[in-house]
């Protein structure tokens, strides 16, 4: 289970630069020339890191800096790159500039408490998680809860995980990596009825080999044997060679 919470983590939870990076309508825009180019490079740095094509990105990233030595966003990509390459120090001193920059950067914040996360600095990742979404014009506050959660059963405080991915899923009820943890951990304290409400959305909308494997464990411990049944047809006919086909044949034997 941690590989996944890893790549929840560094991937799926992990804000866009590029959705961050807009181009202001205002006729009144007053943003300097060496600003504008700051941002282009940044939505250039974005878009290959989202390829993956670190070298690129990084050499965006800084272009965007000799224009702009303060262009927040800039060092929030740098530490994204860094990040990604395993590179801590230069990704803790990239995220902390971003920050002393534009303090309020809920999307700042999240990426900061992912690395933070990711390096196992677990108090520390939550912080910035909270401090996330007490930005009320964040647009994606339940990204910053639903990371939360996840970094607090990293932690082993399942307790806090269970409410924060909660509260993730009351603001985005269609949030699948959020409704699957929680509904991991509240199968895993005995109460399966609960975690197949929770689950229920994800079954039918993203069944990954994970999601199925839980499903049929709840439905087992339920006695439904026509959803077990049917769960296990599909884990065994979409992820043939997945480790939960064969925790599933396993099972069966």
């Amino acid at each position: 289970m941690q590989w996944m919470l890893v790549r929840l983590l560094t991937v799926m939870l992990t804000v866009s630069l590029s959705a961050c990076v807009t181009q202001s309508n205002n006729p009144y825009n007053t943003v300097s020339a060496a600003t504008n180019q700051a941002r282009a490079h940044t939505e250039l740095g974005a878009a290959y890191l989202q390829e993956g094509k670190y070298e690129i990105a990084l050499e965006e990233f800084n272009i965007a800096l000799r224009n702009d030595p303060e262009y927040a966003l800039a060092y929030n990509g740098l530490g994204l790159v860094y990040g990604a390459l395993n590179e801590n120090a230069k990704a803790d001193a990239a995220f902390q500039k971003a920050l002393q920059l534009k303090p309020e950067s809920s999307e700042t914040h999240n990426n900061y408490g992912n690395f933070l996360c990711k390096t196992n600095r677990y108090d520390e990742s939550i912080k910035h998680f909270l401090d996330a979404v007490k930005n009320p014009l964040y647009e994606t506050p339940y990204m910053a809860y639903a990371n939360a959660g996840i970094c607090s059963i990293r932690k082993k405080d399942y307790v806090g995980a269970e409410r924060y991915l909660a509260t993730a899923l009351q603001i985005q009820p269609l949030l699948h990596p959020a409704a699957y943890h929680l509904a991991n951990l509240q199968f895993n304290r005995g109460d399966a009825k609960t975690a197949k409400t929770t689950l229920q959305n994800t079954l039918i909308a993203a069944p990954s080999a994970e999601v199925l494997w839980l499903g049929i464990k709840i439905e087992r411990v339920l006695g439904d044997r026509d959803n077990e049944a049917s769960y296990a047809i599909q884990l065994r006919k979409q992820y043939p060679n997945s480790a939960e086909t064969q925790l599933l044949l396993n099972s069966q034997r």
